[in-house]
């Protein structure tokens, strides 16, 4: 029988998850000051800068012995193989999401995430057969009608944003069957890309001189990247080892707010048809997070 966490181990890993979604919900805010770099320098530095971070990660959340130890299991053909499959989803999610930001659409980046949710639910009921309460199956329908009203808000479907959900969602179904600690993950994740992230250097600096090296306050920004990337993952493994299902699934709210209310603060465009389309969103999560609570409740 697994043993129940404590109140304090309760309470430290609330925090730590409610860290990360805060985290991520004003990373675009971080972005926002690397506008002076392309998109694909601001994704090659990501991918490099986050190895060395995951590094620092590992030592301080396991030490070098265990650390070695988690590492050496990841690199079983097995668990490299699917580490493998699950960093080109994950290159795929980072370089759109980079670009939606870099390109002042914050907005469509958030409506991927608050999507996010909803769709591990239908993940789950079409890949492990999972059921599905009727509070869910409206939830789903809101959020498909939410889908539809925004592309006729845009004047075409929302092909990035609905690109972010799916890598994202993707990328976290093939995570679940690669049972390794999260800065392990990252690291084996990014030194499988650093080829990608190398081409990406080089052909931004056939159309102009990387920002990377020049000015020593554009040079930090760019390195913090991988910190900021490997920061919150960490947080996000250490809470949600410590916390209900519930409590993960209705702070993952944080973040898409958050962003959606930075895409607000930039001044990107919001019309009603948009607003109509949020209202249909939101109200399949509020459905969505009321159906969590009274199953926690009636389990209790």
């Amino acid at each position: 029988m697994p043993v129940q966490p404590s109140d304090a181990d309760r309470r430290s890993g609330f925090l730590s998850a409610m860290f990360a979604y805060l985290f991520w919900g004003f990373f675009p805010l971080f972005l926002s000051f690397l506008r002076f770099a392309d998109v694909r320098e601001v994704l090659g530095q990501r991918i490099l800068w986050s190895a060395p971070a995951a590094v620092v990660a590992i030592l301080l959340m396991s030490g070098w012995r265990v650390g070695l130890r988690e590492i050496g299991a990841a690199l079983r053909p097995r668990m490299l193989a699917t580490l493998a499959l699950s960093a080109c989803f994950i290159f795929v999610n980072w370089g759109l999401y980079v670009w939606l930001v870099l390109t002042e659409r914050v907005i469509e980046s958030a409506l991927a995430y608050f999507l996010a949710p909803l769709v591990a639910v239908a993940v789950g009921v079409v890949f492990f057969r999972e059921r599905i309460s009727r509070a869910q199956v409206a939830a789903l329908a809101f959020a498909g009608v939410g889908i539809v009203v925004q592309g006729f808000a845009l004047g075409a479907p929302p092909w990035m944003a609905l690109a972010l959900c799916a890598t994202w969602s993707a990328y976290a179904v093939i995570r679940k069957r690669a049972p390794v600690p999260a800065a392990v993950g990252l690291l084996i994740e990014t030194i499988a890309l650093m080829p990608l992230a190398l081409a990406l250097l080089w052909w931004a600096a056939q159309a102009a001189p990387l920002s990377f090296g020049g000015d020593w306050d554009r040079t930090l920004l760019l390195a913090l990247s991988g910190p900021a990337t490997a920061l919150p993952l960490v947080a996000f493994a250490f809470g949600a080892r410590r916390v209900s299902f519930v409590t993960i699934g209705l702070l993952q709210f944080i973040a898409p707010t958050l962003q959606f209310m930075t895409g607000l603060a930039f001044g990107e465009p919001f019309t009603p048809l948009r607003a109509a389309s949020f209202m249909m969103i939101w109200l399949g999560l509020a459905l969505f997070a009321w159906d969590a609570l009274r199953r926690a409740k009636t389990h209790e």
